[in-house]
This record gives C-alpha cells, sequence and structure tokens, in this order.
C-alpha cells in the first residue's frame, strides 16, 4: 500500500510484518567480539548445510557484507562449495589456508584470496577432501587457527560441521561456539541421535549448552508429523528453544543456493532464526 500510495501507514502491532522488523533490528544488534555459531547433528542429510547458508546469507543481507563467514568443517570436506550460489575457484578451501597460514598471520589481507563472496554477502571457506595437519581430517587446533585468523576481520564465523562426532573440528565447533544450532528433521533417528548428541555434549560442555542452542524442526519429504510433538517435548525439557522452518524445495533438491530464489516463507523463517542466533549471543 505505501508503495502504491503516497502513504506511510505503519504495521499493525503484533502483526508478522512488525515481528519481522523487530527481528531484523535483532540482527544488526552490536556484537561486542569474534563470535562463532556451530551448525550440528551427527546425522547425515539433514540439512546442516541448507541451514549454514541461509544464516550467513540472511546475517550478512542485514549486518553487511563481510560482517560473516561460513567454513565448512566437515572432516574430509563437506557439500558447502556445492550449495552456495557462487562456487569457489581452485585453492579457495580450507586446505590452502591452513598452509598458507603463516603468510596470513604476516599479511593479513591475504585471507581474502581464500574466501569467496556471496551474492548477499557473506564469504564461504570450502572444505577439502584431507587436511594437512594430520592427514585424516581437521583437528582441533586447526579450526582454533581458522578462528583466529578470520577473527580479525569478520565478526561471526558459522562453522558447517560433519557427522563425526569425534572429530576434532566437530569437538572445537560445538564447544567453542557461542550458539548451537542444531537442524532436526521430522524423523525419528534424525531427532533421537540430536537429543543424544546435546546429552552427551553437556557432559563435557559448559552449564549453559543448552541455553545457548536453538533446536530448528524442519519440514521435509518422508517426515512423520507424529514425531514433532514428542521431540518438541524432549528439546524443550532440557531448556533449548525450538523454532521451525518450512518446506523449502531449493534446500531439498540439492542444487545452488541462491538466496532470491528462496521462497518468501522460508526467508522470514531464517529472519527470525538469525534474529534469536544475535540475541544469545547479545545476551
Amino acid at each position: 500500500m505505501n508503495n502504491l500510495l503516497p502513504l506511510s501507514l505503519p504495521p499493525k502491532e503484533g502483526s508478522a510484518e512488525m515481528r519481522l522488523r523487530v527481528a531484523a533490528d535483532m540482527i544488526t544488534a552490536p556484537i561486542a567480539s569474534f563470535e562463532k555459531v556451530a551448525v550440528v547433528n551427527p546425522k547425515g542429510g539433514v540439512g546442516k548445510t541448507p541451514v549454514a547458508v541461509g544464516l550467513a546469507s540472511t546475517i550478512a543481507k542485514h549486518r553487511g557484507s563481510g560482517s560473516v563467514v561460513c567454513a565448512d568443517l566437515a572432516e574430509i570436506g563437506g557439500s558447502l562449495a556445492d550449495r552456495v550460489a557462487v562456487p569457489p575457484f581452485e585453492g579457495q578451501d580450507l586446505v590452502a589456508l591452513l598452509e598458507d597460514a603463516d603468510a596470513i598471520a604476516a599479511r593479513p589481507a591475504a585471507l581474502s584470496r581464500y574466501m569467496t563472496r556471496q551474492p548477499t554477502g557473506e564469504d564461504i571457506i570450502a572444505g577439502g577432501a584431507t587436511y594437512p595437519s594430520n592427514g585424516r581430517g581437521i583437528g582441533f587446533d586447526d579450526a582454533a587457527q581458522l578462528a583466529e585468523a578470520v577473527s580479525h576481520h569478520r565478526e561471526i564465523l558459522i562453522a558447517d560441521t560433519g557427522n563425526n562426532r569425534l572429530a576434532g573440528g566437530w569437538q572445537w565447533a560445538l564447544h567453542s561456539a557461542s550458539v548451537v544450532v542444531v537442524p532436526v528433521p521430522l524423523r525419528r533417528d534424525a531427532a533421537v541421535a540430536a537429543h543424544r548428541m546435546l546429552l552427551d555434549a553437556a557432559e563435557t560442555a559448559d552449564d549453559a549448552l543448552f541455553a545457548r542452542t536453538l533446536v530448528i524442526i524442519t519440514d521435509g519429504p518422508g517426515d512423520q508429523p507424529m514425531v514433532e510433538e514428542e521431540a518438541v517435548e524432549a528439546f524443550v525439557g532440557l531448556g533449548i528453544r525450538v523454532l521451525r522452518m518450512p518446506y523449502e524445495p531449493l534446500f531439498a533438491n540439492g542444487e545452488r543456493i541462491v538466496p532470491s530464489q528462496l521462497r518468501r516463507a522460508t526467508t522470514d523463517s531464517l529472519t527470525n532464526i538469525a534474529s534469536w542466533v544475535i540475541e544469545l549471543i547479545v545476551r
């Protein structure tokens, strides 16, 4: 109405539009220091990478270009490079970055050659088949070294993790993150695995793990709606906030995720999720 007519009508208090505006304002809230967000679930195929990509895009859209980087910390290289809108060139990956760590420390601007800028302003760091630290996978110290390098140039690092809970990079992401995001499709195996993962992690993590965790219930083909009530009750019982994301064909079909092609319901949901991520960081 405001675009069609010379009006400036405000949205109604409590309306969906007002809630989105409040969420967008929260995403731009000041952050005191460099923060890490881990997207984790030990089950494969639950949507970790699409959620990480969507979250990075949404935060960058509101906070501005160059504010966030999303890195593939899967043990043997995940699918991040295959899902983003702009794929990386050869050599733009975590393997090359770690091998050039000394040069980056001496000349921080060299970090940019290993990152790939996306349409909404976020950067991604792709994974690789092998890592230089131990020949098997990224180690705890490797992930910490990546975070140290990125911390001088970005506000937020989003870690897209793999499925191996024993991997050093996975352990670093879970225990170093200010916020833990757990995608959970409505499948009993995925919900049980996520719940067990959080219970096990709480034994070695700080007492505030549940308070800094967001569970994202996602819709998808083959879901079992009857699982939702049981899953939500289990996570809420741990003091974990549970959010909802509608089915998004672009997430489910394995193609590249172009933000402008996402459904409105998906972008609204991502805005809400991103606002909670920033609120937990700020708190």
